[in-house]
């Protein structure tokens, strides 16, 4: 420790960014070994002459990012499984060896804020007042104290928000979105069982459970959400994962008449449904629907603090009812699925305190706005270049090139413009050839110089027009009165854009009246 170099506070890096990359140079060079104890926060704090808030968020990013790790006893250490190589550093996992396991976190990175819309500052406001209530080293009865708090709160937060009528016992919390679908997957999905998932989806969904059964059914998406219909009764499907209030990629919402379909199905198949909330309470200009775990017995609720909070907290849950905790082949009260860190502690202040609430009327707020004023340049400038998913939900807009251009030369003009269509096409699980090329257009750009934004379209549009592979007037507007389904090669075009005053109508909409 005596070695390390002072952190600077007039570099431009934060203080406790600087800290961190000054403990990995110590991991790296071999002056902190695998399982060496390292300072506490207090002890950090005085030795560099920082807040402790500032030394906590350092601790709890390494633990983040692997290199440390919170031991039994109150103690911190760094990863015993650290595993130090010439290039890299990197963690070892006890779980079977699977690169794109952990790598391969698209859907979940994805769906996340940009740091724009992160409450950043009330997120270190319940920081400090964790730390000014005297909350100590996490160990003894203060340590099995902390996750019945914390489910307290997301039981009272969902209750709230969501309407999900569940207790503080029929929550299990995990340290992230992949954790809880594995405990699914190895609790409710036997080998050789048939699942289904939606078509485009989550490929963090499609990948962990396909790690327990190869067999796997799509539902495509429309505009009505997840088309159950395709369902075929006595199928022998045992686990249906669906998210009916907010689709991914699309940001559709499932329809009343699909959702009662589904439960239906679910019903007669003795089927289990595990309903992903994703950006479910960004919903533009309306209140998400109810949870299928209050309508259907046999479902499960799985939400994930970081579409919220980023990279802040990554903290899940999922809500089991009773029946099915009883009927678990594992002993619950053994197991421990998130050790209970200072994030904990925060992310409980925070939601007790109403924090996190709000600044989630924020980011609902900040993303509508935005979302109409894209929505209404990508109509003025590009209505016949592209068509527009206007999902009711999301962080995202899904745009369709149109069929009738030129496959080849639009793929290559896309590609001299750097537009990335390849992470969403990493969210089919089966993507066919001919389907129209497609893309992902962020609300907000995020702080990555490859990410996809409206200048790159407008250097497209110029692209193709100095090309002559594209003009407003070589495209004959669609015959009024035809739509079909936009997941699979069939897609629907835009045509109109209007605002809707109907309350139960979403505040921003796009009309579909025929194919391109």
């Amino acid at each position: 420790m005596a070695n390390r170099g002072k952190v600077a506070s007039e570099c431009e890096a934060p203080l406790y960014k600087q800290l961190e990359e000054s403990f990995i140079a110590e991991i790296v060079a071999g002056r902190l070994k695998p399982g060496d104890v390292v300072p506490s926060t207090y002890t950090l704090a005085e030795q560099f002459g920082i807040s402790r808030v500032t030394a906590v968020r350092c601790y709890e990013e390494l633990k983040g990012r692997g290199f440390l790790t919170a031991r039994r006893g109150g103690s911190t250490v760094v990863n015993p499984h650290l595993a130090l190589g010439v290039e890299k550093v990197r963690v070892n996992s006890p779980e079977p060896a699977d690169s794109n396991r952990f790598d391969n976190r698209l859907g979940e990175f994805l769906q996340k804020p940009p740091a724009q819309l992160l409450p950043t500052k009330a997120w270190m406001k319940a920081m400090q007042s964790v730390i000014e209530s005297g909350a100590q080293e996490y160990s003894g009865p203060a340590e099995r104290e902390v996750a019945p708090r914390l489910r307290r709160a997301i039981a009272s937060f969902l209750m709230r928000m969501r309407g999900i009528s569940a207790y503080p016992h029929n929550l299990l919390i995990f340290d992230s979105k992949w954790q809880a679908l594995a405990f699914v997957a190895e609790n409710f999905l036997e080998a050789g069982e048939t699942f289904v998932v939606e078509n485009p989806g989550d490929p963090l969904v499609f990948q962990e459970l396909s790690r327990r059964s190869g067999n796997v059914r799509l539902l495509p998406v429309d505009r009505e959400g997840a088309a159950v219909e395709h369902l075929e009764p006595r199928s022998g499907v045992k686990l249906i994962v669906v998210s009916p209030s907010a689709q991914f990629a699309t940001g559709v919402v499932m329809s009343e008449r699909r959702r009662q379909h589904l439960s239906r199905y679910a019903g007669q198949s003795e089927a289990l449904l595990l309903e992903d909330d994703c950006a479910a309470l960004l919903r533009f200009g309306k209140q998400p629907e109810p949870s299928l775990y209050n309508k259907f017995k046999d479902a499960l609720h799985l939400g994930s603090f970081s579409t919220y909070l980023g990279g802040l907290c990554q903290l899940s849950y999922l809500v089991v009812p009773d029946h099915l905790l009883q009927n678990m082949r594992s002993d619950l009260e053994s197991r421990t699925f998130s050790q209970t860190t200072f994030v904990h502690l925060t992310l409980a202040q925070l939601i007790e305190s109403g924090a996190l609430e709000l600044a989630i009327f924020r980011q609902r707020a900040t993303l509508q706005k935005r979302r109409q004023q894209i929505l209404s340049q990508l109509l003025d400038e590009f209505k016949d270049l592209l068509t527009v998913n206007a999902g009711s939900t999301g962080f995202e807009l899904l745009l369709r090139f149109n069929s009738r251009l030129p496959r080849e030369q639009l793929l290559q003009a896309i590609n001299e413009c750097g537009i990335e269509t390849c992470s969403l096409d990493r969210c089919y699980a089966h993507k066919d050839d001919a389907q129209r090329l497609e893309m992902l257009l962020p609300l907000f750009t995020r702080h990555d110089p490859s990410g996809n934004s409206i200048e790159r379209l407008f250097a497209l549009k110029g692209r193709l027009s100095m090309r002559d592979v594209w003009s407003a007037p070589s495209i004959a507007a669609p015959a009024d009165g035809q739509y079909k389904h936009f997941a699979g090669c069939e897609t629907a075009a835009l045509t109109e854009c209007q605002f809707a005053a109907n309350a139960d109508v979403q505040s921003l909409r796009l009309m579909y009246t025929g194919p391109q």
